[in-house]
């Protein structure tokens, strides 16, 4: 064994993994100002992946016989990397799954026939309840100009009867059971608008449902 390798340094615990993510998240930073529209979430979202990172390096040097050293620094600093993925992993599940409304030069309108929306910029949620009978038409028009907007109309039961993303233009749901539907709206910094209303059974034409059978008519008096 050369001197060389005798006195070869050793590299702590996590210090390749805190090297990826300050890497990536500066390319992130970088790319937000660049293209302002670009939807960079997903930075949010990968933040898992600093957990298994961490966990592959630990492997790794474990098996190469001890190159990493484990001191009080090094715990330190994969006690930091750990608690910053819980917080991103936080802050990317209230992002997905918070009630939260962010918008600008928007209008909107609800009422129990109908939800509206126009909007120059809409990121985060809103939902709207109707009551709707049988035979009734949910009649929507959607258009969507930049970024993303989902939809989901879900009845009583929380089963969903309208979704997709993107949903885009004519919108058509007629109605097989009496109940409140809810139109669940969620924007990813998208502008545009969308409407849904309720057309009343006799309005969507109820004479194409299945009729009840006629009650026979009276035998009349015979004097």
């Amino acid at each position: 064994m050369t001197a060389s390798e005798a006195v070869r340094p050793q590299r702590r615990v996590g210090t390749f993994t805190l090297g990826a993510v300050l890497v990536t998240a500066g390319c992130g930073m970088l790319a937000s100002l660049l293209w302002p529209r670009l939807e960079i979430g997903w930075l949010l979202k990968a933040s898992p992946l600093i957990l298994v990172a961490l966990g592959v390096e630990t492997l790794l040097s474990a098996r190469g016989g001890g190159g990493v050293k484990y001191d009080w620094l090094g715990m330190l600093l994969c006690f930091l990397l750990v608690g910053a993925a819980m917080v991103f992993y936080a802050a990317a599940w209230a992002c997905e799954n918070g009630e939260f409304f962010n918008a600008r030069n928007c209008s909107r309108y609800a009422d129990e026939t109908s939800f509206r929306m126009d909007y120059g910029f809409f990121n985060g949620f809103d939902s709207h309840t109707l009551r709707l009978n049988r035979g009734d038409v949910l009649e929507g028009r959607i258009d969507t100009y930049d970024g993303w907007l989902e939809v989901e109309v879900s009845d009583e039961e929380g089963e969903t009867v309208l979704g997709g993303s993107p949903l885009n233009g004519n919108q058509s749901l007629e109605i097989v059971r009496t109940g409140d539907y809810t139109i669940l709206v969620h924007g990813r910094r998208t502008s545009g608008s969308f409407a849904f209303e309720r057309l009343p059974a006799e309005a969507a034409g109820a004479a194409d449902l299945p009729e009840e059978e006629a009650l026979p008519e009276a035998p009349s008096e015979e004097d």
